[in-house]
């Protein structure tokens, strides 16, 4: 058990509907994960890449966590007022993943045996799962940065199913991007911030009714 922090905001409200309902929904769904892609890449490049691309996904996975709860929102308006007020907040908090993804990167490209290659991408994917358990954390809950990326390695190392899914996820969007590259710019980022963020807060829960006390 991992003792986090006291979730922002109120409970999704549960919802029943129709089967005209449901189609709705999922091609709301469509339209909110296509919009999320575009304002990524949109505010990525308004950071320069280097400085846009961490706020960018940490706005996104504000806006994300909104919409799994049931909240309402204003998609543009939400996201753009995220990623100005945690420009440099989120550049500092994916610094440290950051750096380490930069590292194994390079070294994977340079190195030539199967099993060191092998296990480079392993240490990659650990330090991916904990930048997206970071930026998810850091919006769900209440947290001082130094605490939100301590609490995201012990979270990792301690459930090591959450980064295996994480990473079972990225691989899986990578892939079918890879065979339609059209998806890319229009909806692979997008899906895949919004199911890393739905994983990560399914997580959070599981791990907030094991806690002692827990209602």
């Amino acid at each position: 058990m991992t003792t986090l922090d006291t979730p922002r905001g109120p409970a999704a409200p549960q919802r029943d509907g129709s089967r005209t309902d449901r189609w709705h929904g999922r091609l709301d769904a469509i339209a909110f994960v296509g919009l999320l892609n575009l304002l990524v890449i949109a505010f990525t490049l308004a950071g320069g890449i280097v400085l846009g691309w961490a706020p960018a996904l940490s706005a996104a996975a504000s806006c994300s966590r909104t919409r799994l709860r049931g909240d309402a929102q204003r998609t543009v308006r939400a996201f753009a007022a995220a990623w100005r007020r945690r420009l440099v907040h989120a550049n500092l908090l994916a610094a440290p993943s950051a750096a380490a993804l930069a590292v194994l990167g390079w070294n994977l490209a340079a190195a030539e045996s199967l099993w060191l290659r092998a296990a480079l991408a392993a240490a990659g994917a650990l330090c991916l799962a904990h930048l997206l358990l970071a930026v998810t954390m850091d919006a769900h809950y209440d947290l001082p940065r130094g605490r939100c990326i301590r609490l995201s390695w012990e979270f990792a190392l301690r459930f090591p199913g959450a980064p295996l899914l994480l990473a079972a996820t990225t691989a899986l969007i990578a892939a079918v991007t890879a065979f339609v590259p059209g998806l890319l710019p229009v909806l692979s980022v997008g899906v895949w911030i919004h199911l890393c963020t739905a994983l990560c807060l399914s997580f959070y829960a599981a791990n907030d009714r094991s806690l002692p006390g827990a209602a």
